[in-house]
């Protein structure tokens, strides 16, 4: 006889936009066309997986944009777009066939499904946007968070030649060159201070690209710190990448900075490169990652603490990752 079909399943449900998901019953997904049932290890909490359930346009959904799960062959995938209203953050979850990426096993659940999110954000930025090329130098603005942290490894196991980090958190920022950066710069003081700092560093050790995680005002001053006087000579290329907005969603940008110096702007995300390149990469991510050479600080939570989870400020530089 065949296995029988579980008729519910437990899952963090999110009843209402705002709220925190609870850990409880939801009917059990049936596969359809194209989709395969996974059997979920590992789920991680992400900003997109808070938007993502935020921005749903129907309740109650279950969280999570992607994981690490179980085909029924026992192939460990990484995986995600599930169809509404259903997500990672249970015990089965439905994905897209074409979306499930076999995962090495050399490395555990959680690191699988944690790091490909933080590391394509630096990634994506460097190869696609920013056109990165072996021996250039790399200024990472927002260091200390969990992706921030990451672009250090990135950069420079694409070859970056010189790697600074900027951030705000004291505790982090103070073991950043132990994961590669070559000088760190501190967001906590004056204005006209951290613009002194960001001036003498490009002055010294001119920058090729600006990963920004920030936005807002810090991006300002950074940006303010680039301004040249005139008729300096031919200022040199620097390719300004924006990929996060955890400083502000705006920035004002006097137009002297873009005509004084070789400011190039642009942003990165998901609807800025082909969606063919994204999982293209995941390959090499997880190649690294097998290696040691791309790694990250995890705090594993069972699911059933989830709404605790979810309202908790989360632990500077490291990634919550569920557990069903």
């Amino acid at each position: 006889m065949g296995k029988e079909r579980e008729e519910s399943l437990k899952a963090a449900v999110l009843h209402m936009p705002g709220e925190a998901p609870r850990f409880e019953e939801f009917p059990e997904p049936t596969p359809e066309q194209g989709e395969v049932l996974v059997r979920v290890k590992a789920a991680p909490l992400t900003n997109l997986s808070k938007m993502r359930a935020n921005g749903t346009p129907q309740f109650p959904v279950v969280c999570g944009v992607n994981g690490v799960g179980l085909l029924e062959d026992g192939t460990r995938v990484y995986c995600g777009g599930c169809r509404p209203p259903y997500g990672m953050m249970a015990e089965r979850a439905i994905v897209s066939r074409s979306e499930c990426i076999p995962v090495p096993d050399e490395i555990d659940d959680l690191t699988a499904a944690a790091l490909p999110n933080a590391a394509l954000a630096s990634w994506l930025a460097l190869v696609f946007r920013a056109q990165f090329q072996p021996g250039e130098s790399v200024f990472i603005l927002g260091a200390t968070g969990v992706s921030g942290k990451l672009a250090i490894l990135v950069a420079r196991q694409l070859g970056a030649e010189r790697v600074v980090a900027a951030g705000r958190n004291q505790a982090i920022l103070a073991t950043l060159t132990d994961l590669g950066a070559d000088a760190v710069i501190s967001l906590n003081q004056s204005d006209q201070t951290l613009t002194e700092m960001v001036a003498n560093e490009a002055a010294h050790h001119p920058c090729d690209i600006i990963l920004d995680f920030l936005w807002g005002h810090p991006a300002e001053v950074v940006m303010g710190a680039l301004t040249r006087p005139a008729f300096q000579g031919e200022a040199s290329r620097i390719r300004f990448v924006s990929i996060g907005e955890m400083a502000g969603s705006t920035a004002s940008i006097p137009a002297a900075v873009l005509r004084s110096c070789g400011l190039e702007i642009s942003g990165s995300g998901g609807g800025s490169i082909a969606r063919e390149a994204i999982y293209d990469t995941f390959p090499q991510i997880f190649a690294l990652a097998a290696q040691g050479k791309l790694r990250m600080d995890i705090d594993p939570v069972p699911l059933a603490e989830v709404e605790n989870a979810w309202q908790s400020q989360d632990t500077p530089g490291r990634r919550l990752v569920f557990l069903p």
